[in-house]
């Protein structure tokens, strides 16, 4: 009932702000341009997602080994997409997924401030020539490429009505504020000294947070400033709060990620707070510097370009000031921002961000797979009475078994699988059936239905071995010579599966053949083990080893560890590639 009184809430707002529009013409053309730049920024956007074919994502993880190199790649990524918004929500997915690390997203964050400011000479220079008609031939020639089924010529009519649609917006805030010259002068308000400073300030910040987006906010700022409702410093003073307003974006992306990405996004906010109050106590000193600057490439005094000069001067300083400190800042964070013990229960790499990027979703999910592995392991090997420690040493398994402090742990294998392997299991699916929606080419496909398998396959290893804690944790402390030592056999082979599968993850590719011919030797094995169990049974019960009940304890068991071990080859199988995609239908 609420929800709906919710639904029905929002569209009587909604209504109610068309209808006021609409009987208000200028403030219905400023509210417009508004609408129109973001819809613009929107296809803009989608429009490099579609032309960069994988190239934006590949270019972010190999070209930023240095700070300077992130930062200059933030800064050229930036001033192509026109939008740092896009970029940092992609910096923060890429920390957050562990493809770079945090030194190269703070660089490539830094570099999409400064990059970030062409869009305010862009739309300077928009504002002081007739756009309207140059806008309107953009839209239609972008949508005439839109309606070709190739994705370049897609994204090529995206980029050119984004541009079309961001000159007219930027065309109707102009209209908008020319309107307002006779009804509002905002001069009349006009505060004294660092009054006015922080004032406006306070007024681009917000205007920013509020529309998310600051280029929307600084074509309002120019507009008000041709229409001589703000003061030259005053105007300077709200590009300044632009900075502020603009760390929202990346503050609510970094919400659905792990720390790493939050850490981004409080370095973004460290970026833009350092460097705004200093410029804000020294603002006297950037405003000489920028009038010298703009009296030196020609601007006239009253030049709108002199706004678009101050938003790239104020950001260069910043990214001097503190790119040589990126190592440092990423250090701190570290220590003082520390993430929840939420590790083995949430996603650490994929989130739906990276849906639009195929090459780096699917590296995401791979990762996302493997964590689900690891999950896996930790509890199959507990179960089975061993440390992850005892599995990874080169001590041999036979002479491990003999430790059993495992068993006396309290923990329940049906709690871990909810809580670390059913949720994540969970996440990888729903991501990998959207990422298919995403992809086309049968490689991409296959692998993604090849992880899913593997996911598939690491959920019910974890699920059946969780059918054996209890025989197993009972007769490996038993009595009970017999049952002891086929309980500690179980042991020894799963203990000895687990170490090869370990081996996989630092294995070179050519020793993956031979890699894959021990896994088939194994599942040969497990598949002989359980054949013969019922044999190895009958003799127990025959010499009055075991009783009939503790027999059939031990076969079903026996048919357990044959189904864990199966399920945990299938899944290395596909994990690691040793299986032929093509053959997915023939469970290897």
């Amino acid at each position: 009932m609420q929800g709906l009184i919710r639904q029905y809430s929002l569209s009587i707002v909604i209504i109610l702000i068309i209808y006021g529009l609409s009987i208000n013409e200028q403030l219905g053309k400023l509210c417009a341009g508004v609408a129109i730049l973001l819809f613009g920024m929107l296809f803009l956007g989608d429009g490099f997602k579609a032309f960069s074919g994988g190239f934006l994502e590949k270019t972010l993880t190999n070209s930023t080994k240095t700070s300077v190199r992130s930062v200059i790649f933030g800064v050229v990524v930036t001033t192509l997409m026109q939008s740092s918004s896009l970029v940092s929500v992609l910096s923060i997915s890429f920390v957050s997924a562990s493809l770079i690390t945090l030194i190269q997203g703070i660089g490539v964050m830094f570099g999409a401030n400064l990059g970030n400011t062409t869009g305010s000479w862009l739309i300077a220079g928009a504002s002081s020539i007739n756009i309207s008609s140059l806008a309107l031939p953009l839209i239609v020639g972008g949508l005439i490429f839109n309606f070709q089924s190739n994705q370049l010529y897609k994204g090529i009519g995206k980029i050119l009505a984004g541009l079309g649609f961001f000159f007219l917006g930027v065309f109707y805030i102009k209209a908008g504020f020319e309107g307002f010259q006779d009804i509002m002068d905002l001069s009349q308000y006009k505060l004294e000294g660092y009054k006015a400073i922080i004032g406006f300030l306070f007024i681009g910040a917000l205007m920013t947070s509020i529309i998310q987006s600051s280029h929307a906010s600084l074509a309002i700022i120019i507009s008000a400033f041709l229409g001589h409702q703000i003061g030259y410093e005053e105007a300077l003073a709200a590009v300044l709060g632009t900075s502020v307003g603009g760390v929202v974006t990346a503050l609510v992306a970094s919400l659905s990620t792990n720390v790493e990405g939050r850490r981004l996004a409080v370095a973004n906010c460290i970026f833009n707070f350092i460097t705004v109050f200093i410029v804000t106590i020294f603002f006297d000193y950037f405003v000489i510097l920028n009038n010298i600057i703009a009296d030196l490439l020609g601007f006239e005094e009253k030049s709108i370009l002199r706004l678009a000069i101050f938003h790239t001067l104020f950001n260069l300083f910043g990214v001097i000031l503190l790119t040589p400190f990126i190592p440092q800042i990423a250090k701190i964070l570290n220590e003082k921002l520390k993430g929840a013990n939420v590790k083995e229960t949430t996603p650490l790499f994929i989130n739906d961000t990276l849906l639009p990027y195929k090459d780096t979703a699917i590296d995401a999910l791979d990762n996302e797979v493997k964590h689900l592995y690891d999950n896996a392991f930790a509890i199959i090997a507990h179960t089975t009475g061993f440390s992850r420690t005892d599995i990874r040493s080169d001590k041999k398994i036979e002479e491990l078994i003999n430790n059993r402090e495992w068993f006396k742990q309290d923990f329940h294998v049906t709690e871990l699988y909810n809580s670390q392997i059913k949720v994540l299991f969970n996440a990888i699916m729903d991501f990998s059936t959207k990422l298919q929606t995403f992809v086309a080419e049968t490689k991409y496909t296959e692998h993604i239905v090849s992880l899913q398998i593997a996911s598939r396959k690491i959920a019910e290893a974890t699920k059946n071995i969780g059918l054996l804690q209890n025989n197993m944790k009972k007769f490996a402390l038993g009595n009970n010579v017999a049952l002891k030592k086929e309980y500690d056999d179980m042991r020894v082979d799963l203990g000895n599966l687990l170490r090869m599968i370990e081996a996989l993850k630092h294995a070179p590719k050519e020793s993956l053949s031979d890699l894959k011919e021990n896994f088939k030797k194994q599942k040969k094995f497990f598949k002989q083990q359980d054949k013969e169990a019922f044999n190895v049974v009958e003799k127990l019960i025959h010499e009055n080893s075991i009783d009939a009940q503790s027999g059939t304890s031990l076969l079903n068991d026996l048919s357990f560890v044959h189904s864990v071990a199966k399920e945990l080859i299938v899944a290395a199988n596909h994990i690691y590639g040793l299986v032929n995609i093509k053959t997915i239908g023939k469970t290897p």
